[in-house]
């Protein structure tokens, strides 16, 4: 008769144990970078999506009225208290777009008399195509009294003078020159649409100050040679290259850049949408302007 014995099994030892840790540990060592450019490579793609639908309103816009939106907008300049030449006026050219952006109802609700009444009850609101996914700034809590922000500036030009970009003319697609602002269209510039860059990343700053969409210079406006800014530790003039969020000039807050490796995504007058590395910068320059006549050629 045949006896049975009750078979014995081992567990792992120690030294197994440890293996397969090392192991699983090493994968998920070589899986993470993976899955973070996966990540990236699609905020990027988004980031792109929201600067082609800035150029779809944009280029609405244009094709409702017959010009390029007001850099600074058109806040009524004696209900504001102000003149023609002032800088940082609220409501800038962002607001302008709105209603060419599915964004009609926050549009209504903003254009009121007097303009406080529904500026501030609205200019807090995020919305998310002025957002960059992979800018880690844009959606912090918003300060009491701050506006939303956003990731990205209409360009003004790429002036050399401090005169020309605060009190205008500019040379670049938003002209600050509030006097001649109706007769600036995608007609008056001579170096091409395709050939000038209209909008560009720049997270807000780190104190969340500025950059409100709902504003105009240094909020969602900058040149591409930047020669002022509202702080102290800034290195002028302000050019396309890598920032930093906790960086001087209160996040490399005077010159384009982005959350992106390697450079950032700009939107030509065209509507066309490229993405440039920072050592293309010293093309930034005449791809700024207008109507400089500089020849320049994208990488």
């Amino acid at each position: 008769m045949r006896s049975f014995r009750p078979s014995s099994r081992s567990g792992f030892t120690l030294i197994e144990l440890l293996v397969v840790i090392a192991i699983i540990a090493i994968l998920i060592g070589l899986l993470l970078p993976a899955v973070q450019k996966v990540r990236e490579a699609a905020a990027r793609v988004k980031c792109q999506n929201n600067l082609k639908q800035l150029g779809i309103g944009i280029h609405n816009y244009h094709g409702s009225v017959e010009r390029l939106p007001p850099a600074r907008g058109t806040l009524n300049r004696t209900d504001f208290n102000t003149n023609a030449t002032s800088a940082t006026l609220y409501r800038g050219w962002m607001c302008e777009i709105l209603p060419y952006m599915e964004q009609t109802a926050i549009e209504a609700g903003m254009y009121t008399k007097p303009w406080n009444t529904g500026f501030f009850a609205f200019s807090n609101k995020p919305i998310t195509i002025f957002m960059c996914p992979s800018d880690t700034q844009v959606n912090q809590p918003i300060p009491a009294g701050n506006g939303a922000m956003t990731s990205y500036v209409g360009i003004t030009g790429s002036d050399a003078t401090f005169n020309a970009q605060y009190y205008g003319p500019s040379n670049g697609a938003f002209r600050v020159d509030d006097n001649d602002y109706r007769n600036h269209s995608l007609n008056t510039i001579s170096d091409g649409t395709s050939n000038t860059i209209a909008v560009a990343e720049r997270p807000p700053t780190k104190d969340l100050y500025w950059g409100w969409w709902s504003g105009s210079d240094y909020d969602a406006l900058l040149s591409l040679n930047q020669q002022y800014a509202y702080y102290g530790g800034c290195v002028y003039p302000g050019t396309f290259k890598p920032g930093n969020p906790n960086g001087p000039c209160s996040g490399d807050s005077n010159h384009v850049w982005s959350f992106h490796s390697g450079g950032a995504n700009f939107l030509f007058t065209d509507g066309s949408v490229r993405f440039l590395q920072y050592s293309a910068q010293p093309i930034t320059i005449p791809l700024g302007s207008a109507n400089g006549g500089e020849v320049a050629t994208l990488p």
